[in-house]
């Protein structure tokens, strides 16, 4: 009796099983069942960077539009389903893309460009076999688990990471600029700051180089006087400031002249902004900038004068990110199309083994270990006379 009772519940749990996979597949190709894909899209819409994340939304909708006009991907319309996370990168990110997969069933995620917004929803990503491109998210961990070195299958990103933009910023300032000594400030709750900041400060001490005194804020500090006093009284006149928004460029040089202080300042892609020039032209002169392009180059100069005129009611402009987000969009079709397929894990395979596919900004080729692009170019530019002057572009060998 005790073994027909065994066998009996031994069956019941197989069918049980079988019923929750059925289930898991069926919600999984609800994804593609209908007329409409939907295309999930994380952003910063209501904070203060907003516009590194309202621009590449504008892009890839009027992408979209294009794509629908000429019948879709695979014979289906797109829809772009944004989700704002500006408030509470680590709580709204979680909820936002929750709701993209469970409630949307979005195919792919395509953004954040902040590394905040991005490194919480990876095991939400991963564990429902959505493809995550983020047009802007820098961190290492975005792709890459810390603890075991192994990638984050379903996680990939169009920018260049960190570990080059920091090593790049810290190899122009030692060889190019001749700096021997430098000063760093940056917002120690902030993921992109402090990845960036542990690559430039260990390249630029292997590379010979001295920092000289650390300084650090909260990202929600608007007072930068005692940190800008320390670093005066270390004698630095360099001063590696990795923001994540030009906000605090503009608080920190503004407040070093009101004391009375002159740096030559080094910034990241994070600060760089026409705004800039606008809060902080005269304080923030002969700083130095990387970035992955600039706004300006000729190659984009009729999208960026089309796009413009598109939006000029909005008050946004064409920048790199929205360049970025073209980048995402367009890497996302090119992986649909090569595999005639919307399922997550065909997509994710397509992407690890992306190869010179032609995006917007640059052929790309992705690194099956990291999830990164190779070979991504890191411009360097200076502010002269209020304006942006390309120096140099960096292009990695390896």
């Amino acid at each position: 009796m005790k073994k027909r009772f065994f066998a009996l519940m031994i069956i019941m749990l197989a069918v049980m099983m079988l019923g929750v996979l059925s289930s898991a597949e069926a919600a999984m190709s609800d994804r593609w069942s209908g007329d409409m894909i939907k295309i999930g899209y994380l952003a910063n819409l209501t904070g203060s960077g907003a516009y590194t994340d309202i621009p590449p939304k504008l892009a890839i909708e009027d992408y979209i539009k294009e794509v629908n006009a000429k019948g879709g991907w695979l014979g289906k319309k797109l829809e772009l389903i944004s989700y704002d996370a500006g408030r509470d990168a680590l709580t709204e990110s979680v909820t936002a893309v929750n709701k993209m997969i469970q409630q949307d069933k979005v195919i792919a995620i395509v953004g954040p460009t902040g590394s905040r917004y991005a490194i919480p929803i990876v095991q939400l990503c991963n564990e429902s076999k959505t493809p995550c491109i983020t047009i802007g998210a820098t961190n290492a961990k975005v792709t890459v688990n810390e603890d075991t070195g192994a990638v984050h299958p379903y996680m990939f990103r169009v920018s260049f990471a960190d570990s080059y933009q920091g090593s790049a910023m810290a190899n122009f300032a030692f060889k190019e600029l001749g700096i021997k000594e430098v000063a760093t400030i940056a917002g120690v709750d902030d993921l992109y700051a402090q990845g960036i900041l542990k690559y430039f400060t260990d390249e630029f001490k292997r590379l010979g180089g001295k920092i000289i005194n650390t300084q650090s804020y909260q990202t929600s500090d608007v007072e930068f006087r005692a940190q800008l006093s320390a670093i005066d009284n270390s004698g630095a006149k360099v001063l590696y400031s990795p923001a994540c928004e030009y906000k605090y460029a503009t608080l920190i040089s503004k407040q070093a002249e009101q004391l009375g202080l002159e740096f030559t300042y080094l910034f990241p892609d994070g600060v760089y902004a026409p705004e800039l020039m606008e809060t902080a032209g005269p304080q923030v002169e002969g700083a130095y900038l990387s970035t992955p392009m600039t706004d300006d180059a000729p190659e984009y100069a009729d999208y960026k004068k089309a796009f413009d005129a598109r939006h000029k009611k909005t008050g946004y402009k064409a920048n790199i990110y929205a360049y970025y987000g073209m980048d995402g969009i367009m890497l996302l079709e090119w992986a649909v199309k090569k595999t005639k397929s919307f399922d997550g894990e065909v997509l994710k395979k397509a992407l690890e083994s992306a190869k010179n596919v032609p995006l917007f900004t640059e052929s790309f080729t992705i690194d099956p270990k990291t999830h990164n692009p190779l070979n991504k170019s890191v411009t360097i530019l200076q502010i002269k006379d209020s304006k942006y002057h390309h120096l140099k572009t960096f292009k990695p060998t390896k």
